[in-house]
């Protein structure tokens, strides 16, 4: 499991005046909130906020400045949408001794032999995984083996076998499924068909052609018999 820790400071003020001139300063606002007890407002430096995000921790050690620690998990992040910066955060308190629901990556390994010998095409339709399980616990990814999937078959949520771990998802809900290689028409049949219709146009000229000459003669010969 991967921890990290960041470096917290207490605030009383709170509303969006605040919220901007803190990040102004490069500080990022933030909520803590633990079960039980008044949510606590903080602020933190940006650069700091975005280092520990990259890092995907799933257990964080806030810092206060006044001494106090405590284990925190990400309980929402607000990012903007044109710079895609963090511009506010939410952590939740934890005791190390009490289960905590969590979403974590669904991270995909090997080669499906359905795409490798049979052409086919892997979807993934889950990317994350609900799970409940003490906070050491926790996994950085979920990793979901997907080289025995062939064409038409499909991992499931219920086919996950976790150690300490209950997954709260749909147990049928698919994860990935390897399609059927797409049917494309081969430039030959389309050429065939687009010169199909032109020779039956000319032989239909032909047999026009032809009655028209027969026509023709057969007027002369009446002419001739007066």
């Amino acid at each position: 499991m991967n921890q990290s820790s960041i470096q917290a400071q207490e605030r009383t003020d709170t509303g969006k005046q605040v919220a901007k001139r803190l990040r102004r300063g490069g500080m990022v606002p933030g909520i803590y909130y633990f079960h039980g007890e008044k949510p606590a407002p903080f602020s933190v430096d940006a650069k700091e906020l975005r280092n520990m995000l990259a890092h995907k921790s799933s257990l964080i050690d806030l810092n206060f400045k006044n001494g106090g620690t405590s284990k925190c998990i990400v309980r929402e992040v607000q990012w903007d949408p044109l710079s895609g910066a963090p511009i506010h955060i939410d952590l939740l308190g934890i005791k190390l001794t009490e289960k905590v629901k969590v979403a974590v990556p669904i991270r995909i390994a090997g080669a499906a032999v359905g795409v490798k010998t049979g052409g086919g095409i892997m979807q993934q339709l889950l990317r994350e995984l609900e799970i409940e399980c003490l906070p050491l616990d926790i996994p950085e990814t979920v990793t979901v083996d997907v080289s025995h999937l062939e064409i038409h078959h499909a991992l499931h949520v219920g086919d996950l076998k976790l150690d300490n771990i209950t997954i709260l998802d749909d147990a049928e809900q698919v994860i990935v499924s390897i399609l059927p290689p797409r049917l494309e028409e081969t430039p030959a049949a389309a050429a065939g068909e687009e010169t199909k219709e032109p020779e039956v146009i000319t032989q239909k000229k032909k047999d026009e052609e032809g009655a028209e000459e027969s026509g023709k003669e057969g007027g002369k010969k009446e002419t001739g018999k007066k």
